[in-house]
């Protein structure tokens, strides 16, 4: 009975806390008519109808109150039930019309009526209209008021937590940017949100690009978002830009950040404010730089900190805008405050001189030269002295820079020669040379060329080339141009390798007009090859020009006179470039022009052009050109890499159809065993050393997929007894896969199935019964081993090679024997492919006694 009365008021909660299922099921464009809705009478209708769009024809009538009557009779059927049960409460559970009495059968329904009547006639009526309060004790009653208040403290507790937790959030950061107006507060929100990750994490380029873009989306939209940035959330927007120094944008950013912040009247600090001073140099605004830097020479002259970075930012906007009086005068002050500061700030006021025009500027370059020298003593590095030379070189004072060079050559061989000790000398003085000593009018009046003098031992083109050569791989390509024009107004002419390195380097450059210069000095020196030959050959006849437009990029000057003949790296490099871009006439022009030139064409420029061929797939002309030029050209080992690359093509049946000529897998081996027994011994040492072991696999695989069991088997052991090399996992795999296909591909299997057999499950069997023979092989040399007192972990490494070695020959005999009519016939098939593979004499170990 208690537990009936509990559950019914429980669903009276549930009920009126939830709404009933078919409320939830509303139609679309379904209407509701207000129950207040006043009609013009009492007999008056209204009808209402339903339509699926604005425009449909089609309308329904439809019960505007029909779904809340639905609702209405579950409600009344639901509280009819809950009376019901109710009045069976109240009778108790003894009652007439009880659960209980209900269930008992007739007879004992009957007895058990009887009895109840009987006790009541004996105790008196007991009140039927008996409430929930008097079904419930003190002692019950007292249980449920503390459970139920027990609940609803803890729904209360539960409640009030869930909305502390809502309500409480996280403590504001003082990088985090609040405003007020709730336009673009998701802007704030994502820029504040990318504040945190630059914060907390290591800043990286996708973070510094995207906190940007917040900042300058906040700007459009957010109207006091300037105002409102922190210091600490403006000094990691500094931070992420200054520190991002591959971003080409870099020095816009950081001018952009001054600007606005200045612009609502924040004062930078002295870093930042110097970071915009340079990124206004950076952007070209020298001028405007300089004006800002003048502006806070009075405030920042009196502060320690930065002074250091401050000055040198000076002396660099002054030696930039050509002022190099004004840098100077700064920068010799700031060294003579402060004996221990570093004289290298010198560096862009001698670089500023040499750009002014003058014999005067020339001087004093010299002099700040002299000066920084005596400053740094032996502590000049070679990075001083290329920063020196590459800055005069480019400011157009090459026999400065040379003797720059010169004293870089020098360093501790031959003080004498050095421009300190020359100056000495030319002045009398003895002793330590100060650089307070150092005066213009002496540079001047002993004369620059003669502290400039170049030693007899240097007047070469090896000097000359060391300097090229050193400026090339700093990427000074530009420099190392200018040096060859120096050698010319020193009277000494550049050799063909001096230019081919400018041309290279120009073309790994790779930009358009670095392209253009090095493809017109090519073409240049191939035109005075030609004309060297004309005019050997045909005394009186002009040598024809060549059918080449010269480019729109400006050439040096010396390019214009009568520059070194090309030689056949010129071509090959011409060549490389072409074969690159796929320029296949200039290509066949440049072959024409080699035969002009009557040049023999050496092995590089024939493997360059093999494998222009082969990027096409042209295996029948890789095959062909192979043959007429080797005639009197010596292969190399590039060379036959092409060739069995051009094999793995021409042996793949699935692949392309076969071109005719082409030498099978034998013959191609033949051919490179007999070139390789015509190499002298020190280029057999050199073919030693660069055989790869790709190139091994390779071979392997070309004999693998021309199905040439014999073939792997001589070529596996010739490539062990020349090169060295032994089979491993990869060349296991090769040679697996070669027998499992010959046992499971039929004769007539078409090539458009031969590449998915691989995957089928009988090819997948015999791969597995493969491997299996590998293990029966392997136990049976492991056992040899042991019986000798051998494992494989003491053998020595050739030996373990040698191994690996037996252990795949005997897997090809057993293979080839179970192919083959016995092991007599597989014997011959061997020998058979040692002689077509020309290494008949060759050892190929010993033959298995017993098959498997």
């Amino acid at each position: 009975m208690l537990r009936q009365a509990v559950r019914g008021a429980r669903w009276y909660q549930h009920v009126a806390r939830t709404p009933s299922a078919p409320s939830l099921l509303r139609r679309t464009f379904s209407a509701v008519a207000p129950r207040s809705l006043q009609y013009g009478g009492p007999n008056d209708k209204v009808r209402f109808y339903e339509q699926d769009t604005r425009d449909s024809k089609k309308r329904r009538r439809v019960d505007p109150e029909a779904e809340d009557n639905v609702d209405k009779k579950h409600v009344e059927s639901e509280l009819a039930r809950l009376e019901t049960e109710l009045e069976d409460l109240k009778e108790g559970p003894f009652g007439p019309n009880s659960e209980f009495i209900r269930s008992l059968p007739e007879k004992e329904r009957a007895i058990a009526l009887e009895a109840l009547r009987k006790y009541d006639a004996e105790h008196g009526e007991t009140d039927t209209n008996i409430g929930l309060e008097e079904v419930f004790d003190d002692k019950l009653d007292k249980m449920l008021k503390d459970e139920f208040e027990g609940l609803a403290m803890e729904e209360e507790s539960w409640q009030s937590s869930g909305r502390d937790e809502e309500s409480e959030e996280p403590p504001q950061q003082p990088y985090e940017v609040t405003v007020a107006s709730p336009e673009g507060q998701s802007y704030v929100d994502k820029f504040n949100e990318t504040l945190k990750y630059m914060a907390n994490d290591l800043p990286n380029e996708r973070l510094r690009h995207d906190l940007w873009k917040w900042y300058r989306r906040c700007k459009q939209v957010v109207p006091e978002f300037l105002e409102s940035i922190p210091e600490e959330a403006m000094a990691l927007l500094w931070q992420a830009q200054t520190e991002d120094s591959a971003n080409p944008s870099r020095a816009a950013h950081v001018q952009m950040l001054a600007e606005d912040a200045m612009s609502v009247g924040k004062s930078l600090p002295t870093p930042h404010l110097l970071s915009y001073i340079e990124s206004l140099h950076e952007n070209g605004k020298t001028k405007e730089a300089l004006d800002h830097w003048e502006a806070h020479q009075a405030e920042l002259s009196q502060t320690k900190d930065n002074l250091e970075a401050y000055w040198k930012l000076g002396v660099r906007l002054f030696a930039a805008e050509g002022d190099p009086q004004r840098a100077q005068d700064i920068a010799l002050a700031f060294l003579a405050n402060d004996k221990s500061r570093q004289p290298r700030i010198l560096l862009p006021v001698i670089a500023a001189w040499g750009l002014q025009p003058g014999k005067e500027a020339e001087v004093k370059a010299w002099a700040m030269y002299l000066q920084l020298k005596s400053f740094l003593g032996n502590t000049l590095t070679m990075e001083d002295y290329d920063d020196v030379s590459i800055g005069l070189l480019k400011a157009g004072r090459p026999n400065l820079a040379i003797a720059v060079f010169k004293d870089m050559m020098l360093t501790g061989r031959d003080p004498a020669n050095d421009s300190t000790s020359l100056y000495k000398a030319a002045i009398g003085l003895v002793g330590n040379l100060q650089a307070s000593s150092i005066s213009e009018q002496d540079v001047n009046k002993v004369s620059l060329s003669t502290l400039t003098v170049l030693p007899r031992k240097f007047q070469n083109r090896f000097f000359y080339a060391s300097w090229m050569k050193k400026l090339i791989g700093m990427g000074e390509v530009d420099s190392a141009a200018l040096v060859i024009e120096l050698m010319y107004e020193r009277g000494v002419r550049p050799d063909s390798k001096h230019l081919n390195g400018v041309i290279a380097a120009w073309l790994r450059e790779g930009s358009h007009g670095a392209r253009e210069k090095a493809e017109r000095l090519g073409w240049s020196m191939v035109q005075q090859r030609i004309d060297n030959v004309y005019a050997r050959t045909n005394s009186g006849n002009a040598s024809p020009k060549l059918a080449i437009e010269p480019g729109s990029a400006r050439i040096p000057a010396w390019m214009q006179r009568d520059i070194s003949p090309a030689n056949i790296e010129t071509f090959s490099i011409l060549l490389l470039h072409y074969t690159r871009r796929s320029d296949d006439d200039k290509i066949q022009y440049l072959v024409k022009c080699l035969a002009d030139a009557q040049i023999k064409p050496n092995s590089y420029f024939m493997n360059h052009l093999l494998y222009a061929e082969l990027r096409r797939q042209n295996v029948g002309s890789v095959w062909n050109k192979f043959q007429t030029m080797s005639a009197t050209i010596q292969p190399d080992l590039e060379t036959f890499s092409c060739l069995w690359d051009c094999g793995k093509l021409q042996y793949d049946i699935s692949r392309t159809a076969s071109v005719e000529g082409f030498p099978s897998a034998r013959a191609l081996f033949g051919e490179m065993v007999q070139w390789y027994a015509r190499l002298p011994g020190r280029s057999r040492s050199a073919a030693q050393e660069e055989f790869s072991k790709e190139f091994y696999d390779q071979i392997i695989r070309c004999f693998c997929l021309s199905k040439d069991l014999p073939g792997t088997l001589v070529a596996l052991h010739w490539m062990r007894t020349t090169f060295g090399l032994s089979p491993d996992d990869t060349t296991a795999r090769l040679i697996v896969l070669q027998i499992a296909r010959m046992a499971g591909v039929p004769a007539d299997t078409p090539k458009r199935r031969l590449r998915r057999l691989s995957t089928t499950p009988r090819s997948k069997e015999n791969i597995a019964h493969v491997h299996r023979l590998i293990e029966i092989l392997s136990e049976r040399k492991m056992s040899a081993l042991q019986e000798r007192g051998l494992t494989l972990d003491t053998l020595e490494p050739h030996e373990r090679e040698q191994y690996q070695l037996d252990i795949m020959s005997d897997l090809l005999r057993i293979t080839l024997r179970r192919t083959g009519a016995g092991p007599s016939e597989a014997d011959d098939r061997i020998a058979v492919a040692t002689g077509e593979m020309n290494v008949s004499d060759l050892d190929l170990g010993t033959s298995l006694d017993d098959d498997l």
